[in-house]
């Protein structure tokens, strides 16, 4: 079977990629579709087509696919605009998907669905939609167009792939159909997956770190709020912030207000090796998020052994089970953040221990590889 991955980009997400690189393994034909952003390591089995960034390029580009469209594509494809600009856009999102042969079209974000109903016309009930957090949760709130494509598009799905139950739940909102939607849980490096946790010694002194991005829906000036709150309790703590992207003034500003200067070390960016290395010498992994499907950077504590601290978002309570493998406290809740870093510290070695092993054991029953194959193989053969 011949997929057409659209992604956006090239490389993309290191899930998506995860993805696309598992699935043909288990011997999918897989074209991926996007500007380049970086190098990239696909299985061979991986086709990529580049949209190039240079208007020259770009012209060239659409040259040489033309004869792959045909007449008759071509005029479909100038009729859903019938402008010149509208037309050259247009055909730089068509033609590499038209040259590809799809069996089936997966978009791995819902917003491209947007004004795409030619895409439909030209190959129904082959579109699948993936549908993650930022995309369902907050887009079409506030994007009211792409909301109206939404409402009018997701019908014609073929089939929906969500990241959670949460996300398929939303769906429903702009008529999604959720008897026709896939949940499929991002998997876990089978290396991460099979590494052995070690009983963490503690100390005085309790080590949280967050990572991410910088932006909005990252919640860090919650997590702020709550370090203050710590600092309030004579907590003895080092909070490490890695997240690329330039550190905000309001950032900067909210810490030196709060008195946090010297517990707060912030790293713009950092290789993902490097990062699952930070996690694992650290005791606990803070999500503070306003928005989320399922973070895959609990995923990871979870499987180097370091217990998580998530707010109640997205699918996350479908992961962490407050108590048991991790704890979950109410979005934008800077207290309740505090309360459960508080009893995280006030735990034995022991009991810090049954928690780690416990979220692995969840990893290996709902976030392994051949699971997930599984799952995709029946979303793709659907």
């Amino acid at each position: 079977m011949r997929v057409t991955i659209l992604s956006g980009s090239v490389p993309t997400t290191t899930f998506i990629d995860a993805m696309i690189n598992v699935m043909a393994k288990d011997g999918y034909e897989i074209t991926v579709i996007g500007k380049k952003t970086g190098l990239w390591q696909y299985h061979p089995r991986v086709k990529v087509i580049i949209v190039p960034a240079s208007i020259i390029d770009r012209i060239l580009f659409i040259v040489r696919l033309l004869p792959f469209a045909g007449l008759n594509k071509l005029v479909k494809i100038w009729r859903t605009g019938k402008r010149p600009k509208t037309f050259y856009h247009n055909l730089l999102f068509y033609l590499p998907i038209i040259k590809s042969k799809p069996h089936r079209v997966h978009l791995q974000w819902a917003a491209f669905v947007h004004n795409r109903d030619l895409l439909f016309d030209l190959y129904p009930r082959k579109i699948l939609v993936s549908m993650r957090g930022a995309h369902i949760n907050y887009t079409p709130l506030t994007t009211p167009a792409i909301r109206d494509s939404y409402l009018r598009l997701f019908p014609r799905v073929h089939r929906f792939h969500a990241v959670s139950k949460a996300i398929a739940e939303e769906g429903v909102l702009y008529n999604a159909d959720i008897n026709n939607t896939d949940i499929i849980y991002s998997f876990v490096d089978d290396a991460l997956l099979q590494k052995t946790i070690a009983q963490k010694t503690s100390s005085e002194m309790l080590h949280i770190i967050s990572v991410g991005r910088f932006f909005w829906k990252k919640g860090y000036e919650y997590a702020l709020d709550a370090l203050s709150i710590l600092k309030q309790h004579e907590v003895s703590f080092r909070y490490t912030l890695i997240a690329e992207g330039e550190t905000p003034a309001g950032i900067i500003y909210q810490a030196h207000q709060l008195g946090l200067i010297d517990n707060v070390r912030i790293v713009n960016g950092m290789t993902h090796a490097d990062v699952l290395t930070q996690i694992e010498q650290h005791d606990v992994l803070l999500l503070p998020s306003v928005e989320e499907g399922i973070a895959n950077v609990v995923l990871e504590a979870m499987a180097v052994g370091t217990p998580v601290v998530t707010t109640d978002v997205g699918g996350m309570r479908e992961t962490i089970d407050n108590g048991v493998n991790g704890f979950v406290v109410p979005v934008r809740d800077a207290h309740a953040m505090a309360d459960a870093l508080i009893a995280f510290r006030n735990l034995a070695p022991s009991q810090r221990y049954t928690i780690a092993t416990n979220a692995k054991e969840k990893l290996r029953n709902r976030h392994d590889k051949n699971t997930f194959v599984e799952r995709f193989r029946n979303f793709y053969n659907s």
